[in-house]
Formats: structure tokens, C-alpha cells, sequence
């Protein structure tokens, strides 16, 4: 939670807290990152090992094994700011398209009108991953795609939900009461 704190504090209001994080899973980085890893490291590197000796050659491994750990921190930068963010005050959903290029939208609770989860083969049953959609009163909906444990995520929404709603209407209560108390204590002044 420290880093998500970090990392989207630019989306958080003043005194709003990141409750819970929904992230995608880490499994749709694999074939990314095996690429990048073979490409990047391993073949650049046995080249030179097995024969490619030259000043020149270690110069251009060097620069493309840097290319490409500079590639995979953008990819793991990219996979962990698409999230959608539970706090004390709302959700935000994060987009991440690049250095340049995010978005983000709050969603009031009392909008919220559910989550639902899908689990999808094996593999998703396996490393507990799938979609989860958000409806909204609206009538749209809000999906995020290989969200990590997604029934945690859908629980964590709707607990989070129950709670705000409920300090909520508190506050509303207690509201009402002061403005009648208010209104009763200004009718009796005047009556006399």
C-alpha cells in the first residue's frame, strides 16, 4: 500500500487514503518479459561468449541489454499503474498509456451499484486471475481485464462501500438532526 500511496497520490484528494488496490495480475507481463529477456540479454550476451569478442560488439550488447531493461521497466511501470483504486472517499479508475498519456476517473460509492468477477480456463483458475466489472447506477460499466484475485477485489468494493455508506449516513443523520433541532429552537424563540 506505501507504494500505491507513492505512485497515485497525483489522483488522491486531500485526506483520501488508498484502502485497497486492484492490479492486473503479474502473469500478463510472462511473455513480455521472456521476450525481452531473450532478446535483450541472452542472445546479445551468448554471442559474445561464444565468439563475438570485439570491442565493437560488447558496445552494441551493452547499449541493447540497456534498451531493453530500460523496455522492461516501462512494461512493469505500465502493468502496475492500470489499477483501480478503493478509498475512503471513491473509486478511481487508472489508465496507463504511457509517460505522457494516463487517465483516470473517480467513481462515487453511491454510484456503485456492484461487482461481478469472471474466471476464465485453467490458467486463470490457476493463478487466480480474471475480469471484474464495475456497474454503475448509469448503466455503464467499468472493467478492468486481468485483475488480480478478483473476488478479493469484489468483496474489498463492496465492504469498502458498506462502510462509507454507512459513516455516511451517520454524518447525514446527525445533520438533519442539528437543522430540526435549529429550526425547533428559532420556532420557540419566536413564539415568544
Amino acid at each position: 500500500m506505501f507504494i500505491d500511496q507513492i505512485l497515485f497520490k497525483k489522483h488522491l484528494e486531500k485526506g483520501e487514503e488508498v484502502l485497497y488496490a486492484v492490479h492486473k495480475h503479474w502473469y500478463v507481463l510472462m511473455k513480455p518479459v521472456l521476450e525481452i529477456s531473450f532478446f535483450g540479454f541472452v542472445l546479445p550476451w551468448s554471442l559474445y561468449a561464444i565468439g563475438l569478442r570485439t570491442p565493437l560488439f560488447l558496445g552494441i550488447a551493452v547499449i541493447w541489454s540497456l534498451i531493453a531493461y530500460l523496455r522492461f521497466l516501462y512494461l512493469l511501470l505500465d502493468w502496475y499503474s492500470d489499477a483501480w483504486l478503493i478509498t475512503n472517499m471513491s473509486v478511481i479508475t487508472v489508465q496507463w498509456n504511457g509517460f505522457f498519456n494516463n487517465s483516470s476517473a473517480r467513481i462515487s460509492f453511491e454510484d456503485v451499484e456492484g461487482a461481478a468477477y469472471e474466471i476464465k480456463g485453467i490458467v486463470g483458475t490457476l493463478y487466480r486471475f480474471g475480469n471484474i466489472t464495475m456497474r454503475l447506477a448509469s448503466g455503464s460499466n467499468f472493467i478492468l481485464k486481468n485483475a488480480a484475485k478478483p473476488k478479493e477485489a469484489e468483496l474489498a468494493l463492496a465492504r469498502f462501500q458498506d462502510i462509507y455508506m454507512k459513516k455516511r449516513s451517520f454524518q447525514d443523520s446527525k445533520g438533519l438532526k442539528t437543522l430540526l433541532s435549529d429550526l425547533v429552537s428559532h420556532h420557540v424563540r419566536g413564539a415568544r
